[in-house]
């Protein structure tokens, strides 16, 4: 698919179309990574990862659980 490059202030900028943009859930004020690639450059969009806490919890397990931490002694009413 071919598109042309616009001057946007003292940038760069390219349009897309709004089919190709719409497909990988590209919109106005959306985050994308540019890299550079030796083909060229790479558009990827990128889409904040959301986590489930259960998934997560899976994976501590007794080997890489870590040891409590001192944080030293209470300060204010925050202990019981």
């Amino acid at each position: 698919m071919k598109t042309k490059v616009s001057r946007w202030g003292n940038s760069l900028a390219l349009r897309l179309p709004k089919k190709l943009a719409t497909s990988h859930k590209i919109f106005e004020d959306s985050s994308v990574e540019i890299i550079e690639t030796e083909e060229g450059l790479l558009l990827r969009s990128s889409t904040k990862e959301t986590y489930d806490l259960n998934e997560l919890l899976k994976g501590i397990t007794k080997e890489n659980v870590h040891k409590e931490v001192s944080t030293g002694a209470a300060r204010g009413r925050e202990s019981w």
